[in-house]
């Protein structure tokens, strides 16, 4: 009898761990989510200090001046989900957000498959690339007040890339 309780608490210790472990990076993801989408990025018209050091939620910048040069299947890419966005009613149907959270991970994927970009101009497509993912994938998993939001932002991250990219 003592060995089947002490393997019963064993258990239960066990999915306490994993459950703290589990809570742990929940949590983590939620701040995450939460301090990224809340940054506004203004028009910098000049690199920062140390233009060659960007990473993920680094603030974007013009080219000397210059739009960076990017690959036609990124421009075009983008150009299609800008269209797919605007063209998506604002709807009731979580179906109709779930799909188009779908189409819009499908573009973005095939942007970083088929990136050929090399340097600084790669670095920076890839800071203004790497919100896109935190974006769309609420919309692919979230109720409808979720994914309205996430469009709205959506929608006006994608308005930038013209701002920095010919």
């Amino acid at each position: 009898m003592t060995g089947h309780f002490g393997e019963q608490r064993l258990q239960v210790r066990q999915q306490v761990i994993y459950l703290r472990y589990m809570y742990r990076w929940i949590l983590i993801g939620l701040v995450c989510m939460v301090t990224a989408c809340d940054q506004e990025q203004p028009i910098n018209l000049e690199a920062p200090q140390n233009k060659f050091i960007l990473c993920k939620g680094s603030t974007l910048y013009l080219n000397n001046g210059e739009k960076w040069q990017a690959n036609t299947e990124t421009t075009q890419r983008i150009d299609d989900m800008i269209a797919r966005t605007n063209a998506f009613a604002d709807s009731s149907d979580l179906d109709a957000y779930h799909a188009l959270a779908n189409h819009l991970k499908e573009d973005y994927i095939y942007i970083f498959e088929h990136c050929t970009i090399m340097g600084n101009a790669h670095e920076m497509l890839h800071g203004y690339l790497y919100p896109l993912y935190e974006l769309i994938t609420p919309m692919q998993i979230g109720g409808e007040t979720t994914c309205a939001n996430q469009l709205t932002k959506l929608k006006e991250h994608l308005a930038l890339y013209h701002t920095y990219f010919i």
